[in-house]
This record gives C-alpha cells, structure tokens and sequence, in this order.
C-alpha cells in the first residue's frame, strides 16, 4: 500500500472508530475497524457525493454486520461527512505535491 494510501487508511479507520457505530472498539483495540475502512477505501473512489459516500459507508457496514445489526442509515451520516471531508483534504494534499 502506497504511503498516502496508508495514511488515509489509518484516518478513516479512526473516524469509524471515533464513531463505533458497532460499539466494539476501544482506544486500546485503534485498528478495530481497519477491515471495514479498507472496503470503503476500496470504493471511494466511484463516490460523487457524501450521500453516495454514506450509502457506500452503510451498505459496508451491512455486509460486514448484517442488515439487522447496523440501524439505520441516518446513523452513518456524521461520519460518512469526515470520511468525505478526509478524502478531499488528502486529494489536495496530493494534487498540490
């Protein structure tokens, strides 16, 4: 994994761990979500909008939990936004480099 990647990595795993929409995480367990922030990294990239970005979120989070176990989509909206803002601070960072 290239090095910007990684780094993103690493922030979206702890803006889903800031949120832990599953409620298992703890700040001795930080990769917690690492999985879970690796299948939406791996999809960000068709994202056009932080509502197509919190559909994505939501729909990664139902396959990794189940549909039963997620709530509702609203949950994931707040964090979905720093996910959306995080990618284009470093699509920015990586432009102007």
């Amino acid at each position: 994994m290239k090095k910007k990647n990684r780094a993103l990595h690493l922030d979206i795993s702890a803006i889903i761990l800031k949120y832990d929409p599953m409620q298992i995480g703890s700040a001795v367990e930080a990769d917690e979500y690492d999985l879970e922030a690796a299948t939406i990294l791996s999809r960000i990239k068709e994202v056009h909008s932080k509502e197509e970005l919190t559909d994505i979120v939501y729909e990664e989070f139902q396959s990794w939990y189940g549909k039963d176990a997620v709530g509702s989509r609203e949950k994931y909206e707040k964090m979905a936004d720093e996910i959306w803002e995080t990618w284009h601070r470093y699509n920015k960072e990586s432009a102007a480099a």
